[in-house]
């Protein structure tokens, strides 16, 4: 009988630390919020280079970016879809919502990218303000399902920057793609990269350990 009791008491251990594994391997890996955060950082500085110096299809740049993101998003879909080579893995009910909400959140990206483009948005400037906007909603909602304080004040200061471009974009002109970069940046780049440094220790750990 103790024996029996003993062994309930490992599977059950064993049970909450293949969710608590799973669980981190959302909440730390960093890798979407990094290519994510340079690709929007690069495109923003190439456009401002661009409009500097007053070149041809000072816009074309946003095109590219467009449709490499559309070919990481249906990449990332087949992966996770027909390719785990890791097998089966234990999926909570945060990150199935946190999965459904970040399909939302591209879908919502790609509509608002176009409304800015056929209502001539785009000329002003705002359209960049609408973008932080969301973007800040996308991380609010990431750091607060896995507590990640460092994504959530990456939200309130992409929120900052959509105010900001609101009060200034006359002001601002170009500025504005900066406003933007730096914004991602802060937003995107330095919490993805130290989630990536804090997941690569946990899992040498982990692998150690095996």
């Amino acid at each position: 009988m103790e024996k029996n009791q003993l062994s309930g008491n490992e599977s059950m251990k064993i049970i909450e630390q293949m969710i608590g594994r799973a669980k981190e391997e959302d909440k730390d890996s960093g890798l979407g919020w990094i290519i994510w955060g340079w690709m929007l950082f690069l495109a923003s500085i190439i456009n401002y280079i661009m409009i500097a110096i007053d070149a041809p299809n000072k816009y074309i740049v946003w095109n590219f970016f467009g449709l490499f993101a559309l070919i990481f998003f249906v990449a990332q879909f087949i992966k996770k879809r027909f390719f785990n080579a890791s097998g089966p893995r234990v999926k909570t009910y945060t990150n199935e919502l946190v999965d459904r909400m970040g399909t939302a959140f591209f879908i919502s990206l790609m509509i608002m990218v176009f409304g800015n483009s056929a209502t001539g948005l785009n000329s002003s400037g705002v359209n960049f303000a609408y973008l932080l906007l969301l973007y800040g909603f996308w991380m609010f909602i990431h750091a607060s399902a896995f507590r990640y304080d460092l994504l959530k004040a990456g939200a309130f200061i992409n929120w900052a920057g959509a105010i900001i471009i609101f009060i200034f974009y006359k002001d601002l002109g170009k500025n504005i793609l900066l406003v933007h970069a730096a914004c991602v940046a802060l937003g995107y780049l330095i919490p993805g990269h130290i989630a990536q440094k804090r997941f690569g220790k946990k899992t040498d750990g982990q692998d150690k350990q095996q």
